[in-house]
């Protein structure tokens, strides 16, 4: 006889089950759509409790002007809080002034897409 031993075939030998109607598949299939795989998305969410995703209207250029903008805000406010800050304080303010305004606008540029997102959870 050979005593070689047979390596499992699966990485994950243990499968789970579960009974869901139609629509609860349907919104799993479609939230599971930007992951690997429906079962990677559910194991995600079995073992994390909780996934957060990137709402698809704030794309990479507004992550990185949201930064940008957060930056400026933050060497503002140093200044601000500096000895220098009687010297620079109406440009400051003025530049704080344009920096929100900034912010708002990418703010509104994405609040319906990012409502649609809660709505749905």
């Amino acid at each position: 006889m050979n005593s070689i031993k047979k390596e499992p075939a699966r990485v994950r030998p243990q499968q789970v089950k579960f009974w869901v109607t139609e629509e609860e598949k349907q919104r799993i299939e479609k939230r599971a759509a930007k992951f690997q795989s429906t079962a990677a998305y559910l194991r995600e969410m079995a073992l994390k409790g909780k996934i957060v995703e990137r709402p698809p209207s704030i794309t990479l250029e507004h992550y990185m002007e949201l930064n940008k903008i957060g930056n400026n805000i933050n060497q503002l406010t140093r200044r601000v809080n500096s000895t220098e800050a009687s010297i620079f304080y109406k440009s400051t303010k003025k530049e704080l002034e344009q920096m929100l305004a900034q912010l708002i606008e990418v703010v509104d540029k994405n609040r319906a897409e990012v409502r649609e997102i809660l709505d749905r959870k």
